[in-house]
């Protein structure tokens, strides 16, 4: 529940008032997040915000304007989902001689409470009734419905009559005089020159004026404006006192209610205030309007005059203390009259009021050409607006004639025009072709995908209309239109060939049919955008929003269709309800940014638009310089980490050169690409560092188990005097294996040094590993030749016993057997026979020695192995 106490609570006592005026409180409760067009259509119509606390916010108006705000927001939320509950009671204000406010409420509305809101509700309480019912377009229903929490009261309902523009009464005409002798030749010279900064503003601001008798006099027509420029003129101020090239002159100046004044030359004089007493370079207004300014201005009192108790007496405003801190202006692009003049209705091609659709040279474009975004986005503001006035200039006699030559040409203001029509490409002749082909669902993303091209009957008919043969196009279109009653594509181009020839209302029913015709969403949105178009050049942006918000629903990222809407509510004058529109689009697209700075169809919003985009610029500016200086130091922390000559660094560095060449471009999109492509950068150079430090740790892990291994396997080489060189590297690659071990790798002297020490690691493992293989030879060699000699020993010993015994044991055998021959046989070559046994047996044992330790060594070897490391 929110209550409306919340909001009253920490109100000053203000127990003397100095000034106090009768108005309106409005208590405002959302859900969610609040649309930021609510809050500054209360500004607009003279809303000041007393309080606020969490998803509720307390206004007070001065005027009936209150309720033209309601009207609005009213018709507002019949084209968007505004769960905001609004309640409009009669109060007094307050003002104490600090300055401090206070709101008069009765204490019968103190308790109040309601839930969070689903829908868009404005009451308005019953004393209000006689002052609202005066007001045309707004009614007043009963509300029947019992609020919960709310005060016992007979609230009325208010709604507003669409049909009816509300339009804040607001308004000022802003004087400025120079102070000093107009005869005076420093006088001339002076203000001559500061006339000149002035009148940039002015220009920017497209502000009309009129100097009489030294005075400029010129008109502010709503609150937007009058907060504009004072924060214009008061950083002006400020800039030429601080900068000695620009030149500077003190002037005194006021802001006047319109209300009971002409705009005209004797208005100065009809003004009740001393010009001679004003304090110089401050605005001077009433307190009305300084109160309704709020920040980042403070209200100073002016010093020759008693007269402060009511709101309607002269004040003077300044900023803070600084005179930048909250201030923000408006971004400096001025539109030519040549691209917004003319007597036709702005073209269905184009949006320029210049030519017919008939006569537009979008015909003569056959593709799309994205890289003129490219080339606007190396375009400074200044050479845009150069590049726009030239444009303008060119076509402001003949444009007809020019356009063409335009699209054709090279220089800027080629470039300019040619963006200027490949933002409206969706909507011209070069289109149609590529949604036939098309085999996608949704746009933009169908058109990736698209059929090969044929010449079919319809492709030839629109082929002849870009070429200008618009009858023999019309021909071929009826002719298969009455062959093919079921082929959306011949109601596609008549409708383009009913828009040729000015029937606008019949070009948009042949596009319904075409839509219900078609076979994919993709078609649907396509026809329904056509359809909508329609509906804007002729000024019906009601039906054209809704056909565009039905086709947004086909297509959600095709963002076109949002910017469409978003064109439609500028026209309406609507402009304070699309910043956040926009600066969803820019969030999604930078270019977008640029394209809202050269349509010439934004021209109704121009001003608020170019001040709303004035903080994003800043930002996206200060943004790109920050990270100008990351990237400088961004490429000093790659050659600490991973140096010179490594692939990966040349290919950093490389990206990061071409960021950094970017500097010196006042571009929004040259600012986000710069910020996005630090942060990418930035997030490369993260990750890599983060699996370099993952393959460190594996690779030590890896080496120094290679090292154990090569350790366990030397440990058994026999001739340690032979191992000098082979100890070495391994005694080196043991300290360096073991620093890596222990250093901390998010350092970038240890990562590097890491990096390095385990390459020479590396190298000197292979070396290793492959004299290991010798080592192993010599090792296994030595260890073989030793079991085989112990085995070879042993058998040698038996094999000699069975000679001392076989030759005896032979003898004795014959002589027991009788066998004569064969002792006289063995006696006569005893030694013979002996020597010859022992050989015999000697090579027996030799072999089965081998053939045993054959068998018997790589088990020995093993068990030799385990057991000394047991021991160990």
């Amino acid at each position: 529940m929110h209550k409306f106490s919340t909001l009253l609570k920490d109100q000053p006592s203000i127990h003397e008032s100095r000034m106090s005026s009768k108005g309106y409180a409005v208590w405002m409760v959302w859900s969610g997040e609040l649309s930021s067009a609510i809050p500054s259509t209360f500004r607009d119509f003279g809303g000041m915000e007393v309080s606020t606390a969490e998803n509720q916010s307390l206004w007070f108006f001065f005027t009936t304007d209150v309720f033209l705000a309601m009207g609005r927001l009213q018709v507002w939320a019949t084209l968007n989902v505004l769960p905001v509950f609004i309640q409009v009671i009669p109060t007094s204000m307050q003002v104490g001689f600090q300055l401090e406010q206070a709101l008069s409420i009765p204490s019968d509305l103190f308790g109040q409470q309601t839930m969070p809101p689903d829908d868009f509700q404005v009451l308005v309480h019953p004393d209000l009734r006689a002052v609202v019912e005066s007001i045309p377009g707004i009614t007043l229903e009963d509300y029947d419905r019992n609020i919960t929490g709310m005060a016992a009261a007979s609230w009325k309902l208010l709604h507003g009559d669409p049909r009816i523009g509300f339009k804040s009464s607001l308004g000022w005409y802003f004087i400025l005089k120079p102070l000093g002798n107009p005869q005076d030749k420093k006088f001339i010279e002076g203000w001559r020159a500061y006339f000149a900064e002035v009148e940039g503003i002015l220009k920017r601001l497209k502000l009309k004026y009129i100097i009489k008798d030294e005075f400029l006099i010129f008109s502010l027509e709503n609150f937007g404006a009058l907060k504009t420029w004072c924060k214009e003129i008061l950083n002006l101020v400020q800039q030429v006192k601080s900068n000695d090239d620009l030149a500077y002159w003190p002037t005194v100046m006021a802001a006047v209610d319109k209300a009971g004044y002409q705009f005209n030359e004797e208005l100065p004089k009809k003004v009740a205030v001393d010009w001679d007493k004003m304090a110089p370079d401050f605005p001077h207004m009433s307190y009305a309007t300084a109160f309704m300014l709020g920040e980042p201005f403070k209200i100073k009192d002016v010093s020759y005059s008693f007269e402060r108790s009511r709101f309607t007496d002269w004040c003077y405003v300044h900023m803070l203390a600084d005179g930048e801190e909250g201030a923000s202006g408006s971004l400096p692009m001025v539109m030519p009259v040549g691209m917004l003049a003319g007597e036709e209705h702005p073209c269905f091609y184009c949006g320029m009021r210049n030519h017919t659709e008939a006569e537009c040279p979008s015909k003569s474009l056959v593709s799309m050409d994205a890289e003129v975004w490219k080339v606007l986005a190396h375009m400074d503001l200044d050479e845009m607006n150069e590049a726009l006035a030239q444009a303008g200039a060119q076509i402001k006699d003949d444009a007809v004639a020019m356009l063409p030559q335009l699209l054709k040409g090279k220089d800027a203001a080629s470039h300019v025009t040619k963006v200027i029509y490949e933002m409206h490409a969706p909507l011209q002749l070069r289109m149609v072709p590529l949604i036939w082909r098309s085999l996608g669902k949704e746009l933009p993303g169908g058109l990736n995908k698209l059929a090969p091209p044929e010449s079919t009957t319809p492709i030839r008919a629109l082929t002849l209309l870009q070429e200008g043969d618009a009858a023999q196009a019309e021909r071929m279109a009826k002719e298969g239109a009455l062959r093919n009653p079921r082929d959306y594509q011949y109601r596609t181009l008549q409708g383009f060939l009913a828009l040729e020839r000015g029937e606008i209302e019949r070009a948009i029913s042949f596009w319904k049919d075409a839509e219900l015709l078609g076979e994919t969403p993709l078609q649907y949105a396509y026809h329904k955008y056509l359809q909508g178009r329609g509906y804007e050049v002729q000024g019906n942006f009601d039906k054209a929003m809704a056909l565009y918000k039905e086709a947004g629903a086909i297509c959600p990222r095709w963002v076109e269709l949002r910017y469409r809407q978003s064109a439609c509510l500028v026209k309406m004058g609507f402009s304070e309800h699309v910043v956040g529109l926009l600066d969803d689009m820019v969030d999604e697209s930078p270019h977008i940014f640029n394209r809202i700075l050269v349509d010439p169809e934004m021209e109704r919003g121009h001003v608020q638009i170019m001040s709303s985009l004035w903080d994003r610029w800043v930002m996206a500016e200060e943004g790109a310089k920050d990270a100008l200086e990351k990237l400088s130091q961004l490429s000093e922390e790659l050659d600490d980490w991973f140096g010179k000559d490594k692939d990966f660094n040349k290919e950093m560095q490389h990206q990061t050169s071409v960021l950094m060449e970017l500097d010196g471009t006042n571009n929004f999109v040259v600012f986000t690409r710069i910020i996005k492509g630090r942060m990418q950068l930035a997030r490369k150079l993260k990750n890599k560092i983060n699996a370099e430090i993952k393959f460190l740790e594996k690779q030590g892990k890896t080496f120094r188990e290679r090292l154990k291994t090569i350790n366990d396997e030397i440990s058994w080489f026999p001739f340690p005097r032979a191992l000098r060189e082979f100890n070495k590297d391994f005694n080196f690659c043991v300290t360096k294996l073991n620093w890596i071990h222990q250093q901390h790798f998010q350092v970038a002297r240890n990562f590097r040094k890491s990096h390095e020490y385990l390459d020479e690691v590396e190298q000197k493992l292979n070396r290793l590993g492959m004299r290991l293989v010798t080592l192993k030879i010599v090792r296994d060699s030595t260890l073989f030749a030793l079991i085989l000699s112990k085995g070879f020993m042993w058998l040698e010993i038996i094999c000699l016993g069975l000679a001392l015994i076989l030759v005896p044991a032979a003898v004795y055998v014959a002589e027991v057997r009788d066998m004569n021959w064969l002792r006289e046989l063995i006696q006569g070559q005893r030694w013979a026979l002996q020597k010859g046994l022992v050989i015999i047996l000697s090579v027996v044992a030799l072999i089965l020695a081998t053939l045993r330790t054959a068998i018997i060594f790589e088990k020995r070897k093993k068990e030799l192995f385990e057991r000394a490391k047991g021991q160990t």
